[in-house]
């Protein structure tokens, strides 16, 4: 865990910064035991690191067990960061990825007071091919990455958002609230979400959220294309596991770490 020794490294904030990737990495708040053992450090000098960065508020002491968790001012650090990004830049090479591997259209798209925007598609280049959707606004609960994103909303802020009547945009459209919480139940357990036609006739789509350093879901990916070329049975064997693989590298980009099993 201890880092490399440079010429050039000043030790005291290597040895601090190692003290919080420690206690990021790790579930629970640490004792200045664990943080002795764990980075072969004396306890006369992490006493120090630790009084520092509690000062300066990148360490929080829980004065009741007497151990240390990472202080609010880590996640503001890590906020400026995230704010920085540029999702269309930062998923430019995801979205290439998704449509070399599908050989179908692959966007990236946002919600807004219930309703999804697309902001960027890399096209295929087969020559019948869904018409680009890239500005386009509709309601979540009919597109694949609306309805992924909105599988993660708070079933409070969901049900303000669509306590009235849902407009039919053709006949598989989701019909009233009650059939849209049970299909996102379903997405939650899948992790992704499937358009069947339900925004526009002879086109399929299936979508997955985007997640930040959170955990929260700040966008959608997916992949659109003619019906007939991508069956159910494609969905579920192939274009799903590459639409997941996909969102789980771009929520990577942006600071994501996905909890183990072990963890």
């Amino acid at each position: 865990m201890k880092r490399e020794k440079s010429e050039y490294a000043v030790q005291a904030v290597s040895n601090a910064i190692d003290i919080l990737e420690l206690l990021g990495d790790s579930d629970n708040e640490l004792s200045i035991t664990d943080i002795v053992s764990t980075l072969n450090l004396t306890r006369s000098n992490v006493n120090k690191l630790l009084a520092t960065l509690e000062m300066l508020g990148y360490v929080e002491h829980n004065r009741y067990t007497g151990n240390f968790r990472l202080g609010v001012k880590t996640f503001q650090i890590s906020q400026a960061y995230i704010n920085k990004l540029n999702l269309i830049e930062i998923s430019i090479q995801v979205l290439q990825q998704l449509k070399n591997d599908t050989n179908e259209s692959a966007y990236i798209s946002v919600l807004r007071e219930g309703n999804v925007v697309y902001l960027n598609v890399v096209e295929t280049e087969q020559a019948v091919r869904v018409l680009p959707r890239i500005g386009n606004v509709g309601p979540a609960y009919a597109t694949a990455t609306g309805k992924a994103q909105l599988a993660f909303y708070d079933p409070m802020e969901l049900e303000k958002l669509y306590s009235g009547e849902f407009k039919k945009i053709t006949p598989n459209t989701i019909k009233n609230f009650d059939q849209l919480k049970d299909e996102l139940d379903e997405i939650k357990r899948n992790g992704y979400a499937v358009d069947n036609e339900e925004y526009e006739l002879g086109v399929r789509c299936v979508g997955a959220p985007i997640k930040d350093f959170m955990g929260n879901i700040i966008a959608g990916i997916s992949v659109s294309a003619p019906a007939e070329r991508m069956p159910m049975d494609s969905v579920r064997d192939s274009v799903a596991p590459m639409v997941l693989e996909a969102a789980k590298v771009l929520s990577k980009k942006f600071g994501y770490r996905e909890l183990t099993d072990e963890e």
